[in-house]
Protein backbone atom coordinates (compact mmCIF):
# COMPACT_ATOMS: atom_id res chain seq x y z
CA UNK A 1 0.00 0.00 0.00
CA UNK A 2 2.84 2.24 1.19
CA UNK A 3 4.51 1.88 -2.72
CA UNK A 4 1.14 2.02 -4.31
CA UNK A 5 0.47 5.87 -2.72
CA UNK A 6 4.74 6.78 -3.11
CA UNK A 7 3.62 6.31 -7.08
CA UNK A 8 0.60 8.31 -6.92
CA UNK A 9 1.93 11.13 -4.82
CA UNK A 10 4.85 10.66 -7.69
CA UNK A 11 2.27 11.10 -10.63
CA UNK A 12 0.53 14.29 -8.95
CA UNK A 13 4.15 16.36 -8.63
CA UNK A 14 5.06 15.55 -12.05
CA UNK A 15 1.63 16.52 -13.34
CA UNK A 16 1.77 19.73 -11.86
CA UNK A 17 5.13 20.82 -12.59
CA UNK A 18 4.15 19.76 -16.59
CA UNK A 19 1.00 22.36 -15.78
CA UNK A 20 3.02 24.66 -14.85
CA UNK A 21 5.73 24.26 -17.32
CA UNK A 22 2.81 24.82 -19.97
CA UNK A 23 1.66 27.78 -18.32
CA UNK A 24 5.37 29.24 -18.34
CA UNK A 25 5.60 28.09 -22.05
CA UNK A 26 2.22 29.73 -23.04
CA UNK A 27 3.13 33.51 -21.45
CA UNK A 28 6.19 33.03 -23.32
CA UNK A 29 4.30 32.51 -26.38
CA UNK A 30 2.40 35.99 -25.74
CA UNK A 31 5.36 38.04 -25.52
CA UNK A 32 5.35 39.21 -28.91
CA UNK A 33 2.14 40.10 -29.00
CA UNK A 34 2.47 41.82 -25.84
CA UNK A 35 5.37 43.79 -27.25
CA UNK A 36 3.20 45.26 -30.26
CA UNK A 37 1.12 46.22 -27.32
CA UNK A 38 3.50 48.37 -25.55
CA UNK A 39 4.93 49.54 -28.86
CA UNK A 40 1.43 51.07 -29.76
CA UNK A 41 1.42 52.82 -26.36
CA UNK A 42 5.24 54.36 -26.76
CA UNK A 43 3.46 55.71 -30.52
CA UNK A 44 0.30 56.76 -28.39
CA UNK A 45 2.09 58.23 -25.45
CA UNK A 46 4.12 61.03 -28.50
CA UNK A 47 0.75 61.57 -30.29
CA UNK A 48 -0.48 62.88 -26.66
CA UNK A 49 2.39 65.19 -26.15
CA UNK A 50 1.83 66.59 -29.57
CA UNK A 51 -1.97 67.19 -28.47
CA UNK A 52 -0.44 68.92 -24.69
CA UNK A 53 1.48 71.62 -27.37
CA UNK A 54 -1.85 72.88 -29.12
CA UNK A 55 -4.35 70.38 -29.88
CA UNK A 56 -4.56 67.38 -32.80
CA UNK A 57 -6.57 66.34 -35.24
CA UNK A 58 -7.18 63.11 -36.13
CA UNK A 59 -9.11 62.03 -39.87
CA UNK A 60 -11.03 58.80 -39.64
CA UNK A 61 -9.88 57.04 -43.27
CA UNK A 62 -13.37 57.12 -45.05
CA UNK A 63 -13.39 52.85 -44.89
CA UNK A 64 -13.33 53.14 -41.18
CA UNK A 65 -15.90 55.59 -40.76
CA UNK A 66 -19.03 53.58 -40.58
CA UNK A 67 -20.84 53.22 -36.83
CA UNK A 68 -21.12 49.23 -36.84
CA UNK A 69 -24.30 47.89 -37.17
CA UNK A 70 -23.76 46.62 -33.47
CA UNK A 71 -24.01 49.86 -32.17
CA UNK A 72 -26.67 50.99 -34.32
CA UNK A 73 -29.18 47.82 -33.31
CA UNK A 74 -28.23 48.28 -29.80
CA UNK A 75 -29.75 52.27 -29.79
CA UNK A 76 -32.92 52.80 -30.44
CA UNK A 77 -33.20 56.36 -31.75
CA UNK A 78 -31.25 54.96 -34.52
CA UNK A 79 -32.45 52.15 -35.44
CA UNK A 80 -35.99 52.80 -35.49
CA UNK A 81 -35.59 55.75 -37.66
CA UNK A 82 -33.09 54.59 -39.87
CA UNK A 83 -29.92 56.58 -39.24
CA UNK A 84 -26.60 56.00 -40.55
CA UNK A 85 -23.41 57.87 -38.62
CA UNK A 86 -20.29 58.26 -40.28
CA UNK A 87 -17.41 59.22 -37.80
CA UNK A 88 -15.73 62.24 -39.59
CA UNK A 89 -12.59 63.70 -37.43
CA UNK A 90 -11.86 64.17 -33.85
CA UNK A 91 -10.16 66.76 -32.05
CA UNK A 92 -7.61 66.15 -29.18
CA UNK A 93 -6.23 68.47 -25.97
CA UNK A 94 -4.36 67.50 -23.27
CA UNK A 95 -4.44 63.78 -24.00
CA UNK A 96 -2.65 61.11 -21.40
CA UNK A 97 -2.60 57.65 -20.94
CA UNK A 98 -1.63 55.87 -17.97
CA UNK A 99 -0.87 52.17 -17.61
CA UNK A 100 1.19 49.88 -15.74
CA UNK A 101 4.67 48.71 -17.67
CA UNK A 102 3.74 45.21 -17.29
CA UNK A 103 0.23 43.65 -18.15
CA UNK A 104 -2.43 41.89 -16.10
CA UNK A 105 -2.97 38.11 -16.73
CA UNK A 106 -6.75 37.10 -16.65
CA UNK A 107 -7.26 33.25 -17.39
CA UNK A 108 -3.90 32.76 -18.98
CA UNK A 109 -4.42 35.54 -20.87
CA UNK A 110 -2.37 39.27 -20.95
CA UNK A 111 -4.11 42.40 -20.95
CA UNK A 112 -2.70 46.48 -20.48
CA UNK A 113 -5.66 48.13 -18.55
CA UNK A 114 -5.10 51.99 -19.48
CA UNK A 115 -6.99 54.96 -18.91
CA UNK A 116 -7.09 57.45 -21.19
CA UNK A 117 -7.63 60.94 -19.93
CA UNK A 118 -8.07 64.65 -21.72
CA UNK A 119 -8.90 68.10 -21.67
CA UNK A 120 -11.54 68.25 -23.92
CA UNK A 121 -12.01 65.93 -27.37
CA UNK A 122 -14.53 66.92 -29.90
CA UNK A 123 -16.47 64.24 -32.35
CA UNK A 124 -17.80 65.43 -35.81
CA UNK A 125 -19.76 62.83 -37.53
CA UNK A 126 -22.49 62.78 -40.43
CA UNK A 127 -25.94 61.46 -39.78
CA UNK A 128 -27.51 60.06 -43.05
CA UNK A 129 -31.03 60.05 -42.25
CA UNK A 130 -34.36 59.33 -44.69
CA UNK A 131 -34.91 63.13 -45.55
CA UNK A 132 -31.08 65.01 -45.18
CA UNK A 133 -27.44 64.58 -44.14
CA UNK A 134 -27.25 66.34 -40.80
CA UNK A 135 -23.40 67.25 -39.33
CA UNK A 136 -23.73 66.64 -35.30
CA UNK A 137 -20.60 66.84 -33.01
CA UNK A 138 -20.34 67.47 -29.00
CA UNK A 139 -17.43 67.86 -26.98
CA UNK A 140 -16.48 66.55 -24.23
CA UNK A 141 -14.53 68.60 -21.51
CA UNK A 142 -12.11 67.17 -18.73
CA UNK A 143 -13.10 63.49 -19.22
CA UNK A 144 -11.87 59.67 -18.86
CA UNK A 145 -12.41 56.60 -20.27
CA UNK A 146 -10.70 52.87 -19.54
CA UNK A 147 -9.79 50.85 -22.20
CA UNK A 148 -7.84 47.28 -22.44
CA UNK A 149 -5.47 46.78 -24.42
CA UNK A 150 -6.21 43.19 -25.56
CA UNK A 151 -2.69 41.06 -26.92
CA UNK A 152 -3.65 38.75 -29.67
CA UNK A 153 -1.52 36.59 -31.71
CA UNK A 154 -3.38 36.17 -34.40
CA UNK A 155 -3.13 40.81 -35.15
CA UNK A 156 -0.87 42.20 -32.51
CA UNK A 157 -3.56 43.19 -30.60
CA UNK A 158 -7.54 44.08 -30.00
CA UNK A 159 -8.82 46.60 -28.06
CA UNK A 160 -11.81 46.73 -25.02
CA UNK A 161 -13.26 50.20 -24.66
CA UNK A 162 -15.91 50.75 -21.36
CA UNK A 163 -15.22 47.44 -19.95
CA UNK A 164 -17.82 46.70 -17.50
CA UNK A 165 -15.71 45.34 -14.44
CA UNK A 166 -13.87 49.48 -14.70
CA UNK A 167 -17.28 50.80 -15.40
CA UNK A 168 -16.13 53.30 -12.36
CA UNK A 169 -13.44 54.81 -14.45
CA UNK A 170 -15.53 56.24 -16.92
CA UNK A 171 -16.18 60.35 -16.63
CA UNK A 172 -17.92 61.73 -19.54
CA UNK A 173 -20.56 63.99 -18.35
CA UNK A 174 -19.40 66.99 -19.47
CA UNK A 175 -20.77 67.19 -22.99
CA UNK A 176 -22.11 69.97 -25.28
CA UNK A 177 -24.06 68.81 -28.26
CA UNK A 178 -24.03 70.67 -31.97
CA UNK A 179 -26.04 70.04 -34.94
CA UNK A 180 -25.17 71.80 -37.79
CA UNK A 181 -28.30 74.77 -39.28
CA UNK A 182 -31.66 75.64 -38.09
CA UNK A 183 -33.04 73.77 -41.28
CA UNK A 184 -31.63 70.48 -39.65
CA UNK A 185 -31.47 70.74 -36.14
CA UNK A 186 -35.03 69.68 -36.32
CA UNK A 187 -34.04 66.53 -37.55
CA UNK A 188 -30.87 65.96 -35.25
CA UNK A 189 -32.64 66.53 -32.10
CA UNK A 190 -35.18 63.47 -33.06
CA UNK A 191 -32.26 60.91 -32.24
CA UNK A 192 -29.43 63.02 -31.16
CA UNK A 193 -28.55 62.41 -28.23
CA UNK A 194 -25.80 62.10 -25.03
CA UNK A 195 -26.03 58.85 -26.06
CA UNK A 196 -25.63 58.08 -29.27
CA UNK A 197 -22.32 60.90 -28.74
CA UNK A 198 -21.27 58.68 -26.82
CA UNK A 199 -20.96 55.87 -29.30
CA UNK A 200 -19.43 58.13 -31.93
CA UNK A 201 -16.25 58.72 -29.62
CA UNK A 202 -16.15 55.18 -28.76
CA UNK A 203 -15.85 54.45 -32.55
CA UNK A 204 -13.44 57.34 -33.46
CA UNK A 205 -11.58 56.66 -30.42
CA UNK A 206 -11.09 53.11 -30.87
CA UNK A 207 -10.11 53.71 -34.65
CA UNK A 208 -7.66 56.44 -33.42
CA UNK A 209 -5.95 54.28 -30.90
CA UNK A 210 -5.16 51.54 -33.46
CA UNK A 211 -3.64 54.14 -36.31
CA UNK A 212 0.25 53.27 -37.06
CA UNK A 213 2.85 56.31 -36.19
CA UNK A 214 2.66 57.87 -39.60
CA UNK A 215 -0.98 58.60 -39.41
CA UNK A 216 -0.65 59.60 -35.55
CA UNK A 217 2.38 62.30 -35.36
CA UNK A 218 3.56 62.29 -38.97
CA UNK A 219 3.30 66.11 -40.35
CA UNK A 220 2.35 68.53 -38.28
CA UNK A 221 2.54 66.51 -35.02
CA UNK A 222 6.16 65.19 -35.68
CA UNK A 223 7.10 69.01 -36.65
CA UNK A 224 5.50 70.17 -33.93
CA UNK A 225 7.13 68.30 -31.16
CA UNK A 226 10.18 68.79 -33.18
CA UNK A 227 10.28 72.52 -33.09
CA UNK A 228 10.13 72.68 -29.48
CA UNK A 229 13.03 74.28 -27.68
CA UNK A 230 14.76 72.62 -25.52
CA UNK A 231 15.20 74.81 -22.55
CA UNK A 232 11.08 75.11 -22.72
CA UNK A 233 8.90 73.53 -20.20
CA UNK A 234 7.58 71.60 -23.31
CA UNK A 235 10.75 70.88 -24.50
CA UNK A 236 11.67 69.27 -21.16
CA UNK A 237 8.81 67.80 -21.07
CA UNK A 238 9.75 65.58 -24.69
CA UNK A 239 13.16 64.71 -23.76
CA UNK A 240 12.34 63.10 -20.92
CA UNK A 241 9.94 61.16 -22.97
CA UNK A 242 11.81 60.06 -25.34
CA UNK A 243 14.69 59.08 -22.94
CA UNK A 244 12.14 56.57 -20.88
CA UNK A 245 10.65 55.33 -24.20
CA UNK A 246 14.21 54.70 -25.07
CA UNK A 247 14.81 52.81 -21.72
CA UNK A 248 11.94 50.16 -22.26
Amino acid sequence: MMITVVVMMSMVLSNADAAEAVAVVGRDAWQPAIRSVFEQLETLELFALATRVGGMTVKVPRELQSLPARMIEDTDELRDRGVEIYVKELEFRDLRFEYEETPEWREDRPLIPTTLSFGALGVSAEAKTRLATVPVGATFRNGQLPVDFLPSMEKGFALGLFPEARAADTHLNDVRLRAGGPVVSGIANRFFSERVAQLILEHGVGQTLQLGQGDLIGGDAASRLLDLPSESRRGRALETLLEGLGRR
